[in-house]
Order: C-alpha cells, then sequence, then structure tokens
C-alpha cells in the first residue's frame, strides 16, 4: 500500500485521466453490464450508506491471483490456500523429491511472512530451486540466498509510473519514486526480467559440475522362519 505522497500521484494521474476511484468500497456482485458495490470500513468510521449500482460496459476484474487445485489433488503438503509448503531451499516439506516455485510454493520470507504472488517472488524462487538441485546431485551443500522485496511497480501508462519502495518485508517506506523517471524505471523492470529469463546465468559462464552417482538401491531382502 503506497504512503500518503504514492497516494497522492495515483490520484492525481486517475483525475488527469478522467478516471473515478471508488475508494472504501466493495464489490459485492458483478453483472453483465454493471457491478453491485456496498462501502467497506475506511479503518476510522464505519461506512453507513447502501448497496450502489455502477454501470459497466466491460469489466476487467483484477482482484487477485488464486493457486491452481492441482497440487491440492495430491499428497503434498499444502496450505489453507493451496500453496506447496517448501522449505528455504524450494523443496517440497512433504515430499523431498518435489521442488515448486513462484505462485504455486508457500516461501517464507522476512519477518516469517510468505511471499506474495508476484514477477518479484516468482524469479528469486526459480533460481533458488535450480542452484538447490544442482547442488544436490553434485554433491554440494545447497546455498540459501535470503528474498526480499525492494519496491513495488506500477506503470500508470508510457510516460508515468509510480515505484514505492518497501521494506524488506514488503511494508511501504516514506520515499517514492513518480513521473516519467518511475516509467523509466519500471520499464527496465520489465526488460531486466524478460532478459533474466532469457539469461539464467546473468551473462556470466555456465558452471561445470559432476553429477554424483548415487549408489544403486539394494535387491529386496526377504526372511523366512524355518517351522
Amino acid at each position: 500500500m503506497a504512503l500518503p505522497k504514492g497516494r497522492r500521484h495515483l490520484r492525481k494521474v486517475c483525475a488527469r485521466l478522467g478516471i473515478t476511484v471508488h475508494e472504501h468500497t466493495t464489490v459485492t456482485a458483478v453483472g453483465h453490464d454493471h457491478v453491485t458495490t456496498t462501502p467497506s470500513p475506511n479503518g476510522l468510521a464505519q461506512a453507513t450508506t447502501g448497496p450502489a449500482t455502477i454501470p459497466a460496459a466491460v469489466t476487467v476484474w483484477t482482484t487477485g491471483f488464486a493457486v491452481h487445485p492441482i497440487a491440492r489433488a495430491t499428497a503434498l503438503k499444502v496450505d489453507a490456500t493451496g500453496r506447496i509448503e517448501v522449505d528455504g531451499t524450494m523443496r517440497s516439506v512433504s515430499h523431498p523429491d518435489v521442488y515448486a516455485i513462484g505462485d504455486a510454493a508457500l516461501v517464507t520470507g522476512p519477518g516469517g511472512k510468505p511471499l506474495r504472488m508476484s514477477c518479484a517472488s516468482g524469479i528469486p524462487t526459480a533460481w533458488q530451486a535450480a542452484d538447490s538441485i544442482a547442488s544436490r546431485l553434485t554433491g554440494t551443500k545447497p546455498m540459501t540466498v535470503p528474498l526480499r522485496y525492494f519496491n513495488q511497480c506500477i506503470s500508470l501508462g508510457r510516460k508515468d509510473g509510480l515505484i514505492q519502495y518497501v521494506t524488506a518485508d514488503d511494508q511501504a517506506r516514506p520515499a517514492a519514486l513518480t513521473g516519467r523517471t518511475a516509467a523509466l524505471y519500471k520499464e527496465l523492470v520489465c526488460k531486466g526480467a524478460a532478459w533474466g529469463v532469457a539469461n539464467p546465468t546473468l551473462g556470466r559462464p555456465t558452471r561445470r559440475r559432476a553429477v554424483v552417482q548415487e549408489p544403486a538401491p539394494l535387491p529386496h531382502a526377504t526372511t523366512a522362519n524355518a517351522g
């Protein structure tokens, strides 16, 4: 959530673009040509007015993320939302041969809080999982890197944006970047993410490590008692 500087900029841009913002409002129903809303408590006082109908030729639903139900349908240990519970190396806590990353994984971040579903979480968890798998295949100890946040980015058109700086555990800080500079910053973030996917080693030479051969399992032994 943006602090005063960020909120002021968002309101300013929305007003300039002719966007009507309904704050402290909950959407309770969506029809083919309207949405029904009801006021929500704003943290200072309880709302007193009743439901309202807002006409809508097109409704774009952007209220959040949901986990694919495939993980819950397995024997993997998942949380209440269906995310796979993993350790610091992105390995399932219930099935050591399974790794989970991104939106599918319940990853603990700074302060013991779960990381949110986002590009900012998905890419670092993928790096961590890849390193962990390579380490275990080559007989070395997996290294874990603390996962944290630095900012939240919002595009407000090609020439405007908001960069809200945050603490490691994703709490808004007073500092924020706005305007054209923020738009360029956001563009670099997007290009950097795309480049990182295409260049998983970040342009550095690929390390070559020998895979450790695990010993073949012993044949199943049976015993019998003479009668």
